[in-house]
């Protein structure tokens, strides 16, 4: 596949799909079995210095920072390694830490710190140095509701104010969904969707139609004509969202309907089903 880095790129799949070895193929970590790879003019495995200054991995619940010392005096390492000046270090730290709420624990040492304080400093870790494209592993992997929706404020924020491409594997579909316009879908290491993420979505959107008609008999009439699912007098079809109106129309004027409900299937439930039936 070919990707534009000057968009973030997300990756679907289940469990052993090949998200994480994709992602350690294009870091450089694995070497390809066949076929190349090329990352911004590099190919990755050659592990050349200039090449690794260009790219950054994090992989939810990896520990880089130094256990007992405080995360900063970690960060000012990256700074020696990378070799920017302590005034750019001093901005990006101001900027990253503002994005993130994160205050006093810059001065504590990784031990001392909650789980999602350390993902975090870890997040800022990673990327400091400002590479042109970041792979993100399961970013958000036991986070709670809160920081998983803070680090995707921050992807955002990067994205947007320093040009950085980021390549995201998750099981959290809001970290690609929120974050992400293009994708990919894996199945067993093969890409069976390339393209525009909202392309995706809209294309397997369905409408999921509730009603409630005046009894049992006509409740199960109206399944057996439109390919309801059935409960007392409560009716369930799931209808393509053009259809929908045209079809509650229809009924309506069949049938004695008390009332009625439409709600589209959330982005989780879409994706899952283009899953399953990969």
């Amino acid at each position: 596949f070919i990707h534009d880095t000057r968009q973030n790129l997300g990756v679907f799949g289940k469990n052993g799909a090949g998200k994480t070895t994709l992602i350690k193929m294009l870091t450089g970590i694995l070497h390809p079995s066949s076929g190349f790879i090329n990352v911004m003019g590099y190919t990755p495995y050659n592990l050349k210095p200039e090449f690794k200054s260009k790219i950054a991995l994090f992989q939810g619940g990896k520990q880089n920072l130094v256990w007992d010392i405080p995360a900063i005096q970690s960060l000012e390492l990256s700074r020696y390694i990378f070799g920017y000046s302590k005034q750019d270090f001093n901005h990006r730290l101001s900027s990253f830490a503002e994005a993130l709420d994160l205050g006093d624990e810059l001065n504590q040492p990784p031990r001392n710190m909650s789980l999602g304080q350390r993902s975090k400093m870890e997040l800022i870790y990673s990327f400091i140095h400002l590479p042109k494209v970041v792979f993100l592993d399961e970013p958000t992997s036991g986070l709670d509701i809160i920081t998983r929706s803070k680090f995707r404020d921050f992807i955002n924020f990067c994205h947007t104010e320093y040009g950085i491409c980021f390549v995201i594997t998750s099981h959290n579909i809001k970290d690609i969904t929120d974050c992400c316009k293009s994708c990919i879908v894996l199945e067993q290491g093969q890409i069976i969707y390339q393209g525009d993420k909202d392309f995706l979505l809209e294309k397997h959107q369905h409408e999921i139609i509730t009603l409630r008609a005046d009894s049992d008999c006509a409740a199960i009439e109206i399944s057996n004509l439109y390919g309801g699912k059935v409960n007392g007098t409560q009716v369930t079809i799931e209808s393509l969202g053009s259809n929908s109106n045209a079809l509650i129309c229809k009924i309506v004027s069949q049938y004695l309907i008390k009332d009625f409900k439409v709600a589209k299937k959330d982005d989780e439930e879409i994706i899952a089903e283009i899953l399953n039936n990969a």
